[in-house]
């Protein structure tokens, strides 16, 4: 009788220790962290945007920054009171420029050097890897202004490379006009916004592209890896060519780590911040402001930093055009696990 007394003792002991006050004890540090860092600012900006906010509140205003928001800074009157292109509308048409610029060329240029690393390389791969992977790790704004430097359009090396094999040269980062005019004179009709980014977001975007690609090539080859080698190898005893191969079996079974880099790739490409500011602060047509020349590099996260630090009493409104930023990645972010989860191919 005592031992089953001390039995059914231990076993309630257990049932304590693995009840649901018990796992929430387990995840306390972790829900506080999330709390602290997580929660916390998301609530404290969401108090912030209901005031008129300078280094601390001025005055209580309750939804007037919202009003803004969705009223000028989408639709707005210029000099000559005609209706224009508001600053959160056009910061948000150049963010999309770059998110469309740098999201699927990555992906698309990640997977083939991936792939061609995966089926031709067996000696170096380490040392290739670590390679495409550097720039990754390296200070961004210190690559910045290298890559600022090599853009630069007296003493650059794009440009003097365009001398020598005579071609013309251009201002880079110093000039607003969309690259697709320059390359198509029949579009000038059409308006600098609408035609597509500028020369100087097309510069962000190849330096945004040279430093994401080396963590999109290191997470495909671990993709790659996983691929069993027994379907690759009866797929050539049947008589399946290369291209049949990647398209039928290897893309298929990368699928998650495609949807992954996607998704992460997106958010990354709407909070870019670090390269557009040290790119375009110093450019001569800013006028001083990060997003030149004439803000045509103002993506919006710029824009919530020219609120935010150099606009007098504006940091509510630059917590409102944060949280509209939130709920537009949350938003693709959902519709991309909605719509796309259901293609995905796992093992």
């Amino acid at each position: 009788m005592a031992t089953l007394r001390m039995a059914r003792k231990r076993w309630q002991t257990n049932q304590r220790r693995t009840s649901g006050w018990g796992g929430v004890l387990y995840l306390l540090p972790a829900l506080i962290i999330l709390l602290i860092f997580e929660i916390w600012p998301i609530l404290f900006n969401l108090y912030i945007s209901l005031w008129r906010w300078d280094v601390g509140p001025l005055k209580f205003v309750g939804l007037a920054n919202y009003q803004r928001l969705f009223g000028e800074g989408f639709i707005t009157r210029d000099y000559n009171d005609q209706l224009a292109v508001g600053e959160v509308l056009h910061s948000l048409i150049v963010t999309i420029y770059y998110v469309l610029g740098r999201v699927p060329i990555t992906i698309v240029l990640a997977f083939i050097l991936a792939y061609l690393l995966f089926i031709w390389v067996q000696r170096g791969r380490a040392v290739l890897r670590t390679a495409y992977f550097l720039p990754y790790v390296t200070s961004s704004a210190a690559m910045a202004l290298v890559f600022g430097w090599m853009f630069n359009p007296r003493l650059g090396v794009v440009n003097a490379l365009l001398q020598t094999i005579g071609l013309p040269t251009l201002t880079w980062l110093d000039d607003p006009f969309p690259l697709l005019e320059r390359m198509v004179p029949g579009l000038a009709w059409l308006p600098n916004l609408a035609a597509g980014p500028s020369t100087a977001m097309i510069v962000i975007i190849l330096y945004s592209i040279w430093t994401s690609l080396g963590y999109n090539i290191v997470i495909y080859l671990a993709g790659l890896s996983a691929v069993p080698k027994e379907l690759l190898e009866a797929a050539r005893i049947d008589g399946a060519g290369g291209w049949t191969i990647l398209r039928r079996i290897i893309w298929p079974l990368v699928s998650p780590t495609t949807f992954f880099l996607l998704i992460a790739n997106m958010i990354s490409a709407f909070q870019a911040f670090d390269p557009i500011y040290v790119l375009t602060r110093k450019s001569s047509a800013g006028a001083g402001e990060a997003g030149g020349p004439l803000d045509t590099t103002l993506t919006v996260t710029v824009y919530i930093f020219r609120n935010f630090y150099e606009r007098a009493n504006s940091v509510g409104y630059a917590a409102t055009v944060a949280f509209l930023l939130f709920f537009i990645i949350l938003g693709l972010t959902v519709m991309q696990f909605s719509l796309l989860n259901r293609k995905v191919h796992y093992q």
